[in-house]
């Protein structure tokens, strides 16, 4: 028996093995060897279980519209579900409040009770833990913020985070969490107690301060909460922080792909050994009780990893994903769609019940998942998430391939088709599209450029991780206009004149020169992933799987589309035969949704037409190790010494793993600090 679900939490067991929850709402047990020999039923409502945790024989789960579950841990039986729409105090809602969509995983047990936040934020459930019975709602201990993480490792001091970068202490005990430190600009999605040195470890999201949305990572507490001490090692989502059972190892990583061992030996945080090469980004990890690591990446892989992340085994999970569609230059009704596979090359063609898309052939790139595309004549370049920059032709000839030093997140091409802009954490880097050759590389105040965008004249558009705007110049690298904008971006392009910025904070429509000229963002929660401007309409998707639409020229709110089969990654519009727009959505697991869209206000905005799943593959990847020095808590995060590669094939041979410690590797160089002010043409 395979799941064919994605994975998104997992919990080891002290008998061994694992416990793992999926995005349609059952829980798995995994044996050590990573079989699946036992699921949960199957659930109506199902939905991402992002919440997990195991108290004395129980399963609790929490969906990510607040509803609360209990399993057997036996069996695996489902015993209760609590429905988010009831499990709330109406004398504390807002008039017509309804449940909204959060993915907090705060679940916390403390003397056979559980307090959990449901689909109302602002208050909490105390359930008890053997019968289930709602004991109490009372208000929510993080205020209008989802609780993200309960700690209750500590003998009498519990530790509660939340999405908005606070960390309060206190006890489950009396309710009462009185002390607040300031930890980061966003989520906290971990907390764990040290026992050897006495102290809290907590993740960043954003990172604080003058680091916010530039440099993050783990934070350590005193249990008096007192900010010990930091590092920052990631340009992404800090994920989820563990413990080795003696409490000598930590393991740290997130979204920038990077599992990080920390030797907790002594006090000083110091990271030890890097391991990359994982099949996605890395969403959460669990250690065993004879120290096995497992490893959970986003596309649903888990790898086990020994103390000292060496490759032991993983799932063979077979994945798909469309991360972004673009139309052809030449022809709009030919569309290349970015897929954990390498390029799918679809068509758009018209049948009697409206427009379909026909996927006729799929190029595997043999890299990383490939993160975006942009059109190009015959073709597209694209981006891999092992920092590759391609060009293939539309039957999948590759014509250039070339490495890049640091993570890749967008990748733009000129309009006349001459020059390729890729957005990466070291800063922007433009290439020859001919051939793939280095043209430039441009800096903004050292800061990872997330974004990148060409105006109609072909100056350059570089957005940074925190929100900067620099346009430069077409054929030199002077500043034209300098813009800082707040929010981390997604995408950006260009259309009618206008610069668009998907991020944060919803969707921007930018008059370059001038500023922001409106937004889109009611009604859809956490981080808003794409969007497109069609008809007089805005489409925008988000992270909390919805669409939303809007009026382009009134910004008025026109319809929400919630609770959708997936998440939505990306979009583009195609026509039918008459013109009639259709939107065209790609998903997580390799769907594809066609939505007509109707523009007269008689009918709903988006009404679903079909749906189209891609094949699921078998993952291949590479793990590398490289060791830090480890004298000097300062120089942790410069990578040096030596680097261990291991080959995973994944489905095809689970087992099979090379090593080569003495092939000779480049360095990283350490991440610079950012400075304050400029330092560089695009400052």
């Amino acid at each position: 028996m395979t799941p064919t679900d994605r994975f998104v939490r997992i919990l080891a067991l002290d008998g061994g093995g694992l416990l793992a929850s999926d995005a349609f709402g059952r829980i798995h047990r995994l044996d050590r060897e990573l079989r699946p020999v036992a699921s949960s039923p199957f659930v109506r409502q199902g939905r991402p279980l992002y919440g997990l945790t195991v108290a004395d024989g129980w399963v609790i789960g929490k969906d990510r519209m607040g509803a609360v579950f209990r399993w057997s841990l036996d069996t695996l039986e489902l015993v209760d579900r609590l429905d988010p729409a009831a499990m709330g105090d109406r004398s504390g809602l807002r008039p017509r409040e309804e449940p909204s969509p959060c993915s907090s995983r705060g679940i916390g047990v403390w003397q056979d009770r559980v307090f959990v936040t449901s689909g109302y934020h602002r208050q909490m459930l105390v359930l008890d833990l053997h019968t289930f019975e709602v004991l109490e709602i009372r208000p929510n201990i993080c205020g209008d913020s989802p609780m993200e993480w309960a700690c209750t490792e500590h003998p009498a001091r519990h530790a509660v985070s939340d999405k908005r970068g606070h960390l309060r202490f206190g006890s489950f005990s009396d309710g009462v969490f009185p002390e607040l430190v300031k930890l980061d600009d966003g989520n906290i999605h971990r907390v764990r107690y040290d026992a050897l040195h006495d102290r809290f470890w907590a993740t960043q999201d954003f990172g604080e301060g003058e680091n916010a949305d530039v440099a993050n990572g783990v934070v350590v507490v005193s249990p008096t909460g007192e900010k010990e001490g930091e590092l920052l090692f990631a340009r992404d989502d800090v994920e989820f922080v563990a413990f080795s059972p003696d409490f000598t190892r930590a393991y740290s990583g997130g979204f920038d792909g990077e599992l990080h061992i920390f030797d907790n030996s002594r006090r000083e945080l110091c990271i030890s050994r890097t391991v990359t090469g994982f099949p996605h980004q890395l969403s959460d990890l669990t250690v065993g009780s004879a120290g096995q690591v497992y490893v959970l990446c986003q596309d649903g892989t888990v790898v086990e990893l020994d103390a000292e992340g060496g490759f032991v085994r993983d799932t063979a999970h077979r994945r798909q994903a469309v991360w972004d569609i673009q139309p052809s230059r030449e022809d709009p009704r030919t569309l290349y769609c970015a897929t954990d596979s390498g390029v799918a090359v679809a068509r758009v063609a018209d049948s009697a019940a409206g427009p379909m898309v026909r996927v006729e052939a799929e190029y595997l790139t043999g890299a990383g998942f490939t993160r975006r595309v942009a059109p190009a004549e015959s073709g597209c370049v694209g981006i891999t998430r092992d920092g590759t920059v391609f060009r293939s032709d539309r039957d999948g000839t590759v014509r250039w391939r070339v490495p890049l030093p640091d993570l890749a997140h967008t990748v733009a091409v000129s309009p006349d088709g001459g020059r390729a802009l890729v957005a990466t954490n070291g800063g922007a880097v433009e290439l020859d599209a001919a051939d793939g050759s280095r043209l430039a590389r441009f800096d903004v105040d050292g800061l990872p450029v997330w974004a990148t965008a060409y105006l109609p004249d072909g100056d350059r558009v570089l957005v940074t991780r925190n929100g900067v705007i620099a346009v430069l110049d077409a054929t030199g690298a002077s500043l034209r206009w300098r813009f800082d904008q707040g929010e981390y971006p997604k995408r950006a392009w260009v259309q009618d004149n206008r610069l668009y910025v998907v991020g944060d904070g919803g969707l921007k429509e930018i008059e370059v020169g001038v500023g922001v000229a409106a937004r889109w963002s009611r009604l859809l929660s956490n981080t808003v992933e794409n969007a497109v401007v069609c008809d007089g309409l805005v489409l925008a998707s988000s992270y909390g799987m919805q669409l939303a639409a809007y009026e382009h020229a009134g910004m008025r709110f026109a319809g929400l589309l919630e609770d959708l089969p997936d998440y939505p990654k990306a979009l583009t519009v195609i026509r039918d035969a008459d013109g009639a727009p259709y939107l065209l959505v790609g998903c997580r697991t390799g769907l594809l949704s066609l939505y007509r869209v109707h523009t007269d206000g008689s009918r709903p905005v988006l009404t679903k037409l079909r749906d189209h799943w891609l094949p699921r593959r078998p993952v291949h990847y590479t793990l590398r190790h490289q060791d830090h020095p480890t004298a000097v808590a300062d120089a942790c995060d410069t990578p040096q010494a030596r680097t261990a590669d291991a080959t995973h094939p994944g489905a095809t041979h689970p087992d099979a793993r090379a090593h080569d410690a003495g092939e000779a590797v480049t360095p990283a160089p350490p991440r610079p600090t950012p400075a304050a002010t400029a330092t560089t043409a695009a400052s």
